[in-house]
């Protein structure tokens, strides 16, 4: 008998080489969080997980076998491809397709206004933005049990297809008030084993993922906060603390990923989450992401007492005016003191930084290096700004976006930075060669800070350090065109949000 409603993760980590190469992979808690409320309410709920999968074909051998009725698939722009091919292979095979998740609920029409190889519109509807009271109420109508909606427009919170493929809303649905009244993620669905063998191969150690907000209250103009928007909400400290004395006692993980937007927001909250964790001998080694502004020596003590081993911190940049221009609400002094206080407290640091965002120039990078060489990250990431639409940062730059429409251009895979927009200054090629630079400057900070390396190292970074500043700074004069000044729209004030948060 067929499952009444069949969940899909759209990654394949075979098809991306970034994620092959890292080998972090982390089932999507949002689909976990559906399959526990469907199966709350009664439905019989399975997993389809693309992520050690080879191709399609997997899927399509599934729906021919299964034929379940129902199929919901969650995306992000970097696999909109995949989850709209999987989307087609459902419909297919006579299923209703539903998508939902941060790339379907900022741009529902690139998935209702989809046409397959045949021309139907493989994808009945769009699940906006938070999914758990939606997808209870759109299968009570698909199924027709108890007082449910007849008509599929009397279900809140959906995107439909109305003329020419273009999104009509239902009524808007109001977030869940209070996140203790969902059950725990339905992890028992996944095959976590092949989770852990993975992880353990390339690590030699497995990690989980868990959430104990939703929402960001701040409002960096790159960030899309697509599914949550600014609200900010918590579960009760006893029941994150709870969850994770169950995934302690049930897997036995080695390590965990608070995956909320942005950890530290409740001062209180920390501390009674850690007194918890403690109490329920729950304490587990995790890492999270906070904010610079956020980080005291009270916060870190906190959670340094609960088992937390590292900290994301969203930095962006070493220069005080593009972090203006970013609303990000931070200073450079915050980011400095933050690495210092986490190193104090054993607490490794990771920085997301990010280059080409609009006003930068070739002084703002160099304030970056510094930045990078001043407070020595464990590890750091740097992305090439790109804009995501329903953004203050896709606003900005509407007028010079590369490509057509409102939406965004397919990613290959994860990774893959495109310029989105025109730049008058320096192109894609530059930034991918101030990002190594970038690395080459940290890695010799850290010899000069007394990291060992034998003697091949210490050349290859030297002499890697050496071309990359030459090549660097003779590109930039070389492109000597007026940084762009952007001056945002009208429509630049509403949620927006995206790459990374912190």
């Amino acid at each position: 008998m067929p499952p009444d409603v069949t969940l899909v993760h759209a990654l394949f980590i075979d098809k991306d080489p970034v994620e092959r190469k890292i080998m972090t992979p982390y089932f999507p808690l949002g689909l976990m969080y559906l399959a526990a409320v469907l199966r709350e309410r009664g439905y019989e709920v399975e997993m389809f997980d693309c992520a050690f999968r080879q191709d399609y074909a997997e899927f399509e051998r599934y729906m021919r076998r299964t034929r379940p009725p129902v199929v919901g698939i969650t995306a992000l722009a970097t696999v909109r491809n995949n989850a709209l091919a999987l989307a087609e292979i459902a419909h297919e095979h006579g299923a209703t397709v539903v998508l939902g998740g941060a790339d379907p609920t900022g741009a529902p029409e690139r998935y209702l206004g989809y046409r397959g190889s045949g021309g139907e519109y493989p994808v009945d509807a769009v699940v906006f933005k938070e999914g758990e009271r939606t997808a209870v109420e759109l299968a009570d109508h698909l199924f027709r049990r108890g007082d449910c909606a007849r008509d599929l427009r009397d279900v809140a919170g959906l995107r439909l297809r109305g003329p020419e493929g273009r999104g009509v809303a239902t009524a808007a649905r109001p977030f869940v008030p209070d996140l203790d009244d969902l059950p725990f993620p339905a992890r028992d669905l996944v095959d976590l084993d092949a989770y852990r063998d993975a992880w353990r191969k390339a690590h030699g150690y497995w990690s989980l993922g868990i959430i104990n907000s939703r929402g960001c209250p701040y409002a960096c103009t790159w960030c899309q906060k697509a599914v949550f928007g600014r609200s900010y909400r918590t579960r009760s400290p006893a029941n994150a603390a709870e969850e994770l004395r169950q995934i302690k006692e049930t897997f036995e993980p080695d390590h965990l990923r608070i995956v909320d937007d942005v950890t530290g927001v409740g001062r209180r909250w920390i501390s009674d989450w850690r007194d918890e964790v403690v109490a329920r001998d729950a304490v587990t080694s995790f890492e999270c992401l906070s904010r610079a502004n956020l980080i005291d020596e009270e916060l870190v003590g906190a959670l340094k007492d609960a088992g937390c081993r590292k900290i994301f911190l969203g930095a962006e940049s070493g220069s005080q005016k593009v972090l203006d221009a970013m609303n990000k609400e931070i200073t450079v002094d915050q980011v400095r003191r933050a690495a210092v206080l986490c190193r104090r407290a054993g607490i490794e640091t990771y920085l997301y930084m990010m280059v080409g965002y609009p006003g930068e120039e070739w002084a703002d990078l160099r304030l970056s290096v510094d930045l990078l060489r001043e407070t020595l990250p464990d590890e750091f990431s740097t992305t090439i700004a790109y804009p995501l639409p329903g953004t203050a940062f896709y606003e900005q730059v509407r007028d010079r976006l590369g490509f057509e429409g409102d939406c965004v251009p397919d990613w290959t895979y994860s990774a893959e930075n495109r310029l989105l927009f025109q730049r008058d200054r320096h192109n894609t090629w530059f930034y991918r060669r101030v990002i190594r630079w970038f690395h080459d400057e940290w890695k010799d900070a850290w010899l000069r800070a007394g990291r060992r390396a034998s003697l091949i190292e210490w050349l290859k970074i030297k002499i890697g350090l050496w071309r990359d500043r030459a090549l660097v700074s003779v590109l930039a004069r070389m492109q000597g065109a007026a940084a762009i000044r952007f001056r945002p729209t009208e429509s630049a004030s509403g949620d927006s949000g995206g790459a990374h948060a912190g």
